[in-house]
Formats: C-alpha cells, sequence, structure tokens
C-alpha cells in the first residue's frame, strides 16, 4: 500500500513540474509536440529521374554467387558437415562453380536469374575448362578434395546437358566424347588417380548414353584398337546391364502399382 502511494505522488509531481515548465515558456503542453520537428523526405531535384526498385537488375552477379556459395562458418552448425565445409573450400577457388552451384540450389528463380543459368549452361569457355580438369587430374594423390571438385564438374555438364534448348549443344557433346575417348592416362599417374579418371569416363559414358545412345556406340567402335577398347567395351556392357535392371524395376513397380 505504501508503495502505491508513493508511486501515485510521485506520478502527481511529475505532472505539476511539467505544467510549470510548459506555463513558464509560454507554450500550451498541446503545442509542444506540433512545435517539434518532423524529418520530411527532401523532394527530387527538377528533372532528376526517379530510382525505382524494378530498375535494379535482378541477376545475380559472381560476387554474389561465390559469397553465398562460399559463406564461411567458424564453427559446425547443426546441419554443417566437414563435407559442407570442403565443398566451400573448393568454390571459393573456382568463382564459375561456384556460381553454377548457387543456382542449382536456387531452384525457383526470376527470368533473369534462370536467363544467367542457362548463359552459364552454355558457356564454350566452361567447356573447355571443365574438359582440361577431368582429364588432368591436379595432385599425384587422389583426395576427397579432388572427388568433390571432380563430382561437381560432373554435375555440370549433365545440367547443360539437360538443357534442352542449349544453343550450344553441338560443342558440349564434342567436349564429352572428347573426355570419354582420349587417353590421358599417364605412366607416372598414381593408381587411385587412375581409378577416379576411369570413373570419370565411365560416369560421363552413362550420362551421354541416355540422350546420345548412337553416339556412345560410335566412340566404342573408335576406341577399337587402342588403349582404351577394353575399357569402353565394359562401359557398353555395364550401362546395358544397368539399363535392363532399370527396366525390370520399373516394370515390376507398374505391376505392384496395378494390384489392390
Amino acid at each position: 500500500m505504501k508503495s502505491a502511494r508513493y508511486m501515485l505522488i510521485a506520478a502527481a509531481l511529475v505532472l505539476v513540474l511539467a505544467a510549470a515548465v510548459a506555463f513558464r515558456s509560454g507554450t500550451k503542453p498541446e503545442e509542444a509536440q506540433s512545435s517539434a520537428p518532423v524529418a520530411t523526405r527532401p523532394a527530387p531535384e527538377a528533372g532528376a529521374r526517379p530510382t525505382a526498385r524494378a530498375e535494379e537488375k535482378p541477376a545475380v552477379l559472381v560476387e554474389q554467387a561465390v559469397a553465398a556459395a562460399t559463406e564461411e562458418a567458424e564453427e559446425h552448425g547443426e546441419f554443417t558437415s566437414s563435407l559442407d565445409l570442403l565443398k566451400r573450400k573448393i568454390l571459393k577457388k573456382d568463382p564459375q562453380l561456384a556460381q553454377f552451384a548457387y543456382f542449382r540450389e536456387h531452384v525457383l528463380m526470376d527470368s533473369a536469374n534462370r536467363r544467367d543459368y542457362q548463359k552459364l549452361l552454355s558457356d564454350k569457355a566452361m567447356y573447355e575448362r571443365t574438359r582440361d580438369a577431368l582429364l588432368h587430374p591436379e595432385g599425384s594423390k587422389d583426395s576427397m578434395e579432388s572427388n568433390i571438385k571432380r563430382l561437381v564438374q560432373i554435375d555440370y555438364l549433365r545440367e547443360a546437358l539437360n538443357y534442352k534448348d542449349n544453343p550450344e549443344r553441338a560443342q558440349l557433346l564434342s567436349t564429352l566424347g572428347d573426355i570419354i575417348f582420349q587417353d590421358t592416362f599417364g605412366a607416372d599417374m598414381a593408381p587411385e588417380v587412375k581409378r577416379s579418371l576411369a570413373a570419370t569416363k565411365m560416369e560421363l559414358f552413362e550420362i551421354l548414353s541416355e540422350q546420345e545412345p548412337e553416339r556412345v556406340k560410335a566412340l566404342v567402335e573408335s576406341a577399337r584398337g587402342t588403349r582404351l577398347e577394353g575399357m569402353l567395351a565394359y562401359f557398353a556392357d555395364h550401362n546395358q546391364r544397368r539399363q535392363a535392371k532399370e527396366r525390370e524395376l520399373s516394370l515390376q513397380a507398374q505391376i505392384q502399382a496395378k494390384q489392390p
């Protein structure tokens, strides 16, 4: 009770003091608020062009893509793995690959970003860089970092091939054929690096066979009499068995779906 009474007395004193100050200054209390300066936006100069948000280019710049794809994490978050951190380290060294990774993770794009993504997927210079990187692996040993980068590069080529209206499709098909057919196995190449290179060729062989089966058959025929004859023959046989198994599983799924 005493504390409540003290609070009422203090409030009354504040009101009395406020009224006294207003009376001495000759300003009515209701006028004090209206006389305070109001912040206003400066009027535009005559002839000045308005800056609308619609004029801003919504397309993602390379720098923005790199920053997003390579965002550093000082500590492992709940959903951040060591592989995520390693991937960020790789993408930080390759801006265009980082841009590709950014677009892949953002499925819903506006027209400008979609246009930029398609431009990246039809970049002939990117094809050449990817081909050279896959045919001539860096380092004398295979590593987790080199394998992750290799898989991202293969994903890039896959997405470029899936781009139906790719204006550089002919160049892309030539690039895929070069990676599969060219023999870059060096005598001093470590066994694990050779296996990694062979795995790259095999995966691209399967990707290409889905859309261009006649082209992969021609590659197998062209390899006859070369060091890669046995390898490409194995790719073709394995690919046929894989496709047969997939058809079998698909048929089983259809039969099961029709059963009550």
